[in-house]
C-alpha cells in the first residue's frame, strides 16, 4: 500500500483517479482549496483537507504542505491542476529530497517549455509538427506605438483573423480574437498589462468539435497508454471545458503528439488540446497541459487506468497494458446542464441530450454510487458562472 497525496483535488479529475488508487489498495489524501467542490465531496478520498489556494496564497500553501509532509508518511504527490503542477515542478527536487517521496511531475526545465504556449509552438515549428502559425508579441513597452513596426512583422507571418494568447494562463483567460490591425493595437495593451508576455496565433476556424489526447510517456520512453476524445459539447459554448465527448481512434494525431513528447524527452502524463481546420481538416496542436485534465474520466471509460500507470512508472513496477475502447460517451453533468440552457442546438444534438443511461455512458462528476460530487459541482459551477470577473476573463474572446 502506498500513501498518495493529490493536490488540487477539488476538480472532477480527483474522483476517477482517487477511485482507481483506492481500488488498488492505496491510501489517498486530497488537498482541496474549497469544500463545496466535486473532489471534496467524493467518497473515494481516504482523507480530505481544506488547504490554502496555491494561486492566491502560495507561501501559505507551501507551509501547509510542508507541515503535513513533516507529520505524515507520503510516498507520491500528484498535482491535478495548473497551479499545483507549476508549484510542484518548481519545488520537485527539494520536496523529494527533504521528505523522501516522489512527485509525479516533470522537471521545471521541460515543464516550462510545455506550459509556455510560445515555446511549445516554437518546438512544433522547428520539427514540422502540426500547429497554428504563431509568433511572440513585443513586451516591456509603455506605448503601443513604440512597437507598432514589430507587431506588423508578427502580423505578416500570422495573418488575420488571429488570437491574442497569454503565454502563461489557465483555461481561456486573456484570450481574445482580433480581425485587423486596429483591433490588435487596441486590445493587446490591456491583455499584456494583465497577463504579461503573449503570442499572436492564427485563428483556426473549427467545426463544432475539437480533440483531446491523453498520453503517458514512461521512464523508458514507451507511449503505449493513451486516450483520444472528440469533444462535441463544451461550456462556455464559445470554447470551454468538455461536457460531452466520445472516445475515438486517430493514428495521425496520436503520432504527432507522441513526436512532441519524444522531442521534449518528456516523462509522465500529458494532455493535448488539438483543433481541426474546418475547410482543410488540418490538425493544429495548440497546447499541452502537463497534468491530468477534467476530462480524465474518459480514459477510464475507454478501459485505460492511468491510476495504475502512475503507480507503476513511479515505483518501477511492470507497466500495465490496456484494451482501448472507442465509442464511450462521457458527460460532465454540471456543465452539460449549462450547455442545455444556453445552446440553440439543445434539441437537435445527436445522440439526444436526454440519453442519461446505458453501458456506453459515464460521468466526469460522479456516479450512482458516488452522487454527492455531481450535486456539489453543479452548485459551485453556477456560483462561478454568476461571478462577473469569471465571465469577463473566460468568455470574452
Amino acid at each position: 500500500m502506498k500513501n498518495i497525496l493529490l493536490i488540487n483535488a477539488e476538480g472532477v479529475q480527483a474522483i476517477c483517479l482517487a477511485r482507481s488508487l483506492r481500488k488498488q489498495g492505496h491510501r489517498v489524501v486530497g488537498f482541496c482549496n474549497h469544500k463545496m467542490t466535486s473532489g471534496y465531496a467524493t467518497r473515494w478520498l481516504s482523507e480530505k483537507h481544506q488547504s490554502p489556494d496555491i494561486t492566491l496564497h502560495t507561501v501559505e500553501f507551501k507551509s501547509f504542505l510542508y507541515d503535513y509532509l513533516g507529520l505524515h508518511q507520503v510516498d507520491l504527490i500528484i498535482p491535478l491542476a495548473d497551479d499545483g503542477a507549476d508549484f510542484l515542478s518548481k519545488n520537485k527536487e527539494i520536496i523529494e529530497e527533504k521528505f523522501h517521496l516522489k512527485c509525479a511531475i516533470l522537471s521545471f526545465e521541460v515543464f516550462n517549455i510545455a506550459n509556455d504556449k510560445q515555446k511549445l509552438m516554437e518546438l512544433c515549428e522547428k520539427y514540422g509538427l502540426c500547429h497554428p502559425h504563431t509568433r511572440g508579441l513585443p513586451v516591456g513597452f509603455r506605448d503601443i506605438q513604440e512597437v507598432a513596426d514589430e507587431i506588423r512583422q508578427v502580423v505578416g507571418y500570422v495573418g488575420f483573423p488571429a488570437m491574442i494568447k497569454p503565454n502563461l494562463s489557465q483555461g481561456a483567460k486573456g484570450i481574445m480574437r482580433v480581425d485587423n490591425m486596429k483591433e490588435l493595437m487596441e486590445k493587446y495593451p490591456d491583455v499584456h498589462k494583465h497577463f504579461g508576455a503573449c503570442t499572436l496565433q492564427q485563428y483556426v476556424e473549427q467545426p463544432d468539435y475539437y480533440y483531446n489526447v491523453m498520453l503517458y510517456r514512461d521512464k523508458k520512453g514507451n507511449m503505449d497508454n493513451y486516450t483520444i476524445i472528440k469533444i462535441r459539447r463544451f461550456f462556455p459554448i464559445k470554447g470551454g471545458s468538455s461536457c460531452y465527448s466520445e472516445t475515438v481512434e486517430h493514428e495521425y494525431l496520436l503520432n504527432q503528439c507522441r513526436e512532441v513528447l519524444q522531442k521534449l524527452n518528456w516523462v509522465g502524463f500529458a494532455d493535448f488540446d488539438v483543433l481541426e481546420e474546418v475547410q482543410t481538416h488540418e490538425l493544429k496542436i495548440i497546447e499541452i497541459n502537463p497534468r491530468v485534465p477534467s476530462s480524465f474520466q474518459a480514459a477510464f471509460a475507454a478501459g485505460v487506468d492511468f491510476g495504475k500507470v502512475f503507480v507503476a512508472d513511479e515505483f518501477n513496477e511492470p507497466m500495465p497494458k490496456f484494451e482501448y475502447k472507442i465509442g464511450k460517451q462521457v458527460r460532465w453533468m454540471g456543465l452539460d446542464v449549462m450547455w442545455f440552457l444556453f445552446s440553440k442546438d439543445r434539441f437537435k444534438f445527436r445522440p439526444s441530450w436526454f440519453n442519461f443511461f446505458g453501458k456506453e455512458v459515464s460521468y466526469h462528476d460522479g456516479a450512482w454510487n458516488d452522487p454527492l460530487p455531481m450535486l456539489a459541482g453543479m452548485f459551485a459551477g453556477i456560483l462561478k458562472y454568476l461571478n462577473p470577473s469569471f465571465r469577463k476573463a473566460k468568455l470574452k474572446k
